[in-house]
């Protein structure tokens, strides 16, 4: 290996940061070359377990090990290590075969066992592989090598390696300008909130809403949440996002009256895990909806079957304040992945929601009627509300209502209406 600077770094005798630096300064356009960014995997429990001395053994252990790899390959240039467990590897050329074969044989060192202490660790780690791109400096594809690991790292799918794609690159730049422009969004309140009915059905008629929020984009148009409530979630905005729609539900929701003898339906909001989390979150929620004078059993929230994925004791004591509170509880997308009968028994609930995958195949399928059958007695049984979702035809309502289930929504009975014609759309019930 040719080493462009002198080497620099005092804990591994890598080069550092500022060669890194001045290596990218030198280069130009006219000197391709491809970078190869590296992140050791699950290296800061290793720090938690076993402390920051052995953590230094095994970044020495590690460096080591990438520089006997590194030496006998010609087409390095410049290996450094940029910060923490991050090391980076500059080649000359931008053939991908190469810095992909380069990428898996320090891959296969770093994972042989390391004995550090008394205690021997196998170790991983992500490769991110940036390749020349016009006038790119070393540093902006450094910056590429970390964008493709990020969504790894993201996910906890980080033992891997990864070339960066210029068409991923300007997919990133779309998120994130379009993640700046939600800020101003929730500022200038470009959004809003479309209601979608949930429907009684034996007696058809609308018992309550789920609350949708839509983003009214100045130039994209009208966002879905699955375009937007991603991005809030990266952003930090999702806590924003999340009380907005709790404001705006609570105040629409106060002014709307049941026909007849029927009572006024209830609203539902969406949780995060990130809402849950935060300490604030129980007082702020209370006063949002003592300050709307709405009813707290005429609120509920809905959480996804993600949200376990968290832990129980991240969401219980939160969701147990907001029952406490006259608030119910209902759990979304039931039968998606990670619903159990522990987390039915444990959570503190009144409603399932039953994914659309129930309903879909009912008309057609005996296994999707028998799966059905199943999940709405145990449900039942446990003395919880059951709502499908998903209900889009005459056939699935009319299986949905022999198997027991009492209360549905979906496209069959209307889509997601504005806050202004919810009262207008109210049916009469029909006599139970």
């Amino acid at each position: 290996m040719r080493r462009s600077q002198r080497t620099c770094d005092l804990l591994t005798g890598l080069a550092d940061r500022d060669a890194f630096d001045r290596l990218s300064v030198a280069s130009g356009p006219a000197w391709p070359r491809s970078v190869l960014l590296l992140d050791l995997d699950r290296f800061r429990a290793i720090n938690d377990v076993h402390g920051c001395a052995l953590g230094d053994h095994v970044l020495r252990a590690v460096a080591a090990r990438m520089e006997a790899v590194c030496s006998s390959w010609p087409s390095v240039v410049l290996l450094a290590r940029l910060a923490g467990d991050e090391f980076a590897v500059v080649l000359e050329g931008g053939e991908r075969a190469a810095c992909e074969a380069l990428a898996e044989a320090l891959r296969d060192a770093i994972r042989e066992p390391i004995a550090v202490g008394g205690v021997q660790l196998l170790l991983d780690a992500g490769i991110g592989i940036a390749l020349p791109h016009g006038e790119l400096t070393i540093w902006e594809l450094a910056s590429r090598a970390g964008a493709a690991l990020r969504p790894l790292k993201q996910t906890g799918k980080l033992p891997r390696t990864i070339v960066y794609e210029e068409a991923e690159h300007a997919q990133l730049l779309d998120r994130l300008a379009l993640g700046l422009d939600l800020r101003t969004a929730l500022a200038e309140d470009q959004v809003e909130l479309d209601y979608q009915p949930i429907v009684d059905l034996g007696r058809r008629c609308v018992i309550g809403y789920e609350a949708l929020v839509r983003w009214s984009h100045p130039e994209r148009g009208r966002l879905g949440p699955l375009t937007f409530v991603p991005l809030a979630e990266e952003a930090g905005l999702i806590v924003e996002l999340g009380e907005w729609v709790l404001t705006h539900a609570c105040a629409e929701a106060v002014g709307w009256r049941g026909r007849g003898p029927a009572p006024a339906p209830f609203v539902t909001v969406n949780l995060s895990v990130r809402e849950l989390d935060d300490p604030t979150f129980v007082a702020r929620f209370r006063a949002t909806l003592a300050n709307s004078g709405l009813a707290p059993e005429r609120l509920k929230v809905e959480l996804t079957e993600s949200v376990l994925a968290a832990g129980l004791d991240r969401v219980v004591p939160p969701l147990k304040a907001l029952r406490q509170a006259g608030v119910g509880v209902l759990l979304d997308d039931f039968g998606t992945g990670y619903s159990s009968l522990q987390y039915i028994r444990e959570l503190p609930l009144d409603g399932v929601k039953l994914d659309r995958v129930f309903a879909s195949d009912l008309d057609v399928s005996a296994g999707a009627w028998t799966l059905t059958r199943a999940a709405v007695g145990m449900l039942g049984e446990l003395g919880l509300e059951v709502i499908a979702e998903g209900v889009e035809s005459a056939a699935q309502l009319a299986q949905l209502r022999s198997l027991g289930c009492r209360f549905g929504q979906g496209y069959y009975f209307a889509r997601p209406l504005p806050g202004s014609r919810v009262s207008a759309e109210l049916p009469d019930c029909e006599p139970a």
